[in-house]
């Protein structure tokens, strides 16, 4: 048995009266007025911090100034602490890209600018609302047998002992995943674009199989998802849809609308396009885990690809496609979809993947077509070679020797074999 976990995305319901929406802005905001505070007291200290244990010193402080409980309070701790942890992860990577620049240069100067901002201190956090994650001290989610409303949820107030019910408007699919959850672990209030939505965190139970076979997934801009399937024989497949027809599509009717100022219809396309490339992520990564049940998918991740392609480095047109290309989004419903069936899937870095021979491992230049010559006459579809070395890489990385051995036996009757198109 295995679990995997997914966030449901539930509106408050619209009829919430406008007392227990005051309520919520109160709440919200003396919350993010306490992490605020922790975060300063912090960064006074100009100390590290790796445990609760170093901010809970601030607790009382805190608590004398926002007059929140205990609950709360231990929430803020966490929440600080969360982002203070997620601040250094970050500036350490800045760190190595900037040590790895060389001074002066344009990529230098570039990304100089992209230092980290410290919690609470970037101007943009200064107009959103931190949100809050309640347990079962502060608040619960219940089914509820109403005429609204199937679920609600019950949270504590800044008034002591007082407690507010406050209904959510879930949809049919929600409410189906909602009962087939076999635990609901947290939740969360977020209040985006003067609107609240609760964010609930589920746990669902999958009978996992062992892996009949290995898949290397290497994502592309022309060619969406291409494959190496490896059990008893291997396979390549590439796996295509509408996404780009539809999405240049789109792209022309809003700049059509936009050279007519035409800004009542724009507003209703506003979130247009990034609704339709998800759906088209999501159809693809479905399609995938349907054709790779029992497969365990080591998926090429192209790590910090786009701050390698920064403006001024004499390739926009590169740097142009790059912009509409969702390798992390795809990759993480993969990963998703991957474990609802009871499968694994990970990502893995695929440097060198696409510059290597999968048979040799002799460095050639990737042309433009899809094809590769390698210097010791190897020819193979490009593609081909990227998902090939993304599976050894990873199978290198799991320890699995025998299996590297029979892919490096097996793979010899590549440069003849013809992919298999599935649109």
């Amino acid at each position: 048995m295995s679990r995997y976990v997914r966030t449901l995305k539930l509106p408050i319901h619209y009829l919430t009266t406008k007392r227990k929406l005051s309520i919520l802005d109160k709440l919200t905001a003396r919350h993010t007025y306490a992490v605020r505070l922790f975060c300063e007291k912090i960064k006074k200290a100009e100390i590290k911090v790796s445990s609760r244990k170093q901010i809970r010193q601030h607790s009382c402080f805190v608590q004398e100034k926002t007059g929140l409980s205990a609950g709360f309070i231990q929430q803020a701790e966490d929440k600080a602490l969360w982002m203070w942890l997620s601040y250094y992860q970050l500036h350490k990577v800045w760190r190595y890209h900037l040590m790895k620049a060389k001074k002066g240069t344009k990529r230098y100067n570039k990304i100089l600018k992209r230092e980290p901002f410290e919690p609470c201190v970037s101007p943009k956090s200064k107009i959103k609302k931190i949100p809050i994650l309640f347990d079962e001290r502060t608040g619960e989610l219940q089914e509820a047998s109403l005429t609204l409303t199937a679920w609600l949820i019950r949270i504590s107030t800044l008034k002591k002992g007082e407690r507010i019910n406050v209904l959510l408007n879930p949809s049919t699919y929600h409410k189906k995943l909602l009962n087939q959850a076999d635990r609901i672990k947290s939740f969360q209030l977020i209040k985006r674009d003067k609107k609240y939505f609760v964010h609930v965190v589920c746990e669902y139970v999958v009978v996992s199989r062992s892996p009949r076979g290995m898949a290397g997934v290497d994502l592309g801009i022309n060619r969406p998802l291409s494959t190496v399937l490896v059990d008893e024989k291997h396979r390549f497949v590439i796996l295509r849809n509408a996404k780009t027809e539809v999405m240049g599509k789109l792209n022309d009717h809003i700049s059509h609308l936009q050279r007519l100022n035409k800004f009542e219809v724009l507003k209703k396309l506003r979130d247009k396009r990034r609704q339709v490339a998800e759906q088209f992520d999501r159809l693809l990564a479905k399609e995938f885990a349907s054709l790779t049940i029992g497969y365990f998918a080591f998926i090429g991740d192209p790590a910090y690809i786009r701050q390698h392609n920064f403006r001024g480095n004499g390739k926009p047109g590169q740097r142009k496609r790059l912009q509409g290309w969702s390798f992390s989004r795809q990759a993480n419903y993969i990963i998703h979809e991957k474990a609802k069936q009871g499968d694994r899937a990970v990502t893995i870095n695929e440097w060198w993947t696409s510059s290597r021979c999968c048979m040799c491992g002799a460095r050639v230049d990737r042309p433009k077509q899809s094809r590769v010559v390698c210097k010791n006459g190897h020819q193979y579809d490009a593609d081909f070679g990227g998902s090939a070395n993304i599976l050894l890489k990873g199978i290198s990385r799991l320890g699995m020797k025998s299996l590297e051995g029979f892919l490096a036996q097996n793979r010899v009757g590549a440069t003849v074999d013809i992919a298999q198109n599935r649109r």
